[in-house]
């Protein structure tokens, strides 16, 4: 374990962390809609940028209040490899535990519908749980005998 030394690294961890998240999304964004060739320049840089950041970081595990920077946590255990990774924030600007997201539970395509999860997480505790929920009936709309075709509340 090693601690960073005060709450201004913990920013600075909190914030490398995000910067190399959000460097992972946009780059993904610019190779889905065939810009990152075009772009190969900056983007390099951008990457090498980030990478500086990631090695400076890597070595601190936890904040200097003792919580852990970063939690990996599967979703399903009956599908091995779907993780969800999560960065608690250096400043807890949020007590208890909140809904963090929810999606399907993983599946291959000709299975039918295995549920839902939910991950939970506490960022003054430091901690994640996920909720796993089985198939169940989902809602969906129907049209009513109102002549407008409008909604009958």
């Amino acid at each position: 374990m090693t601690r960073s030394p005060n709450i201004e690294t913990d920013m600075l961890l909190d914030a490398a962390a995000e910067t190399e998240l959000l460097h992972g999304h946009t780059a993904d964004l610019l190779a889905d809609h065939g810009c990152a060739d075009t772009h190969d320049e900056p983007l390099d840089a951008l990457s090498e940028a980030v990478d500086n950041l990631r090695r400076a970081a890597r070595n601190f595990t936890h904040y200097s209040d003792g919580r852990v920077i970063r939690v990996c946590i599967e979703i399903d255990p009956d599908r091995r490899g779907h993780t969800f990774a999560y960065t608690y924030p250096a400043i807890v600007e949020q007590r208890g535990e909140r809904l963090l997201c929810t999606g399907d539970r993983p599946r291959d395509p000709d299975e039918s519908d295995r549920g839902r999860y939910e991950v939970w997480v506490d960022d003054g505790a430091a901690t994640i749980r996920v909720r796993l929920t089985g198939p169940g009936r989902h809602l969906s709309s129907v049209p009513d005998d109102d002549t407008d075709g409008g909604p009958t509340w």
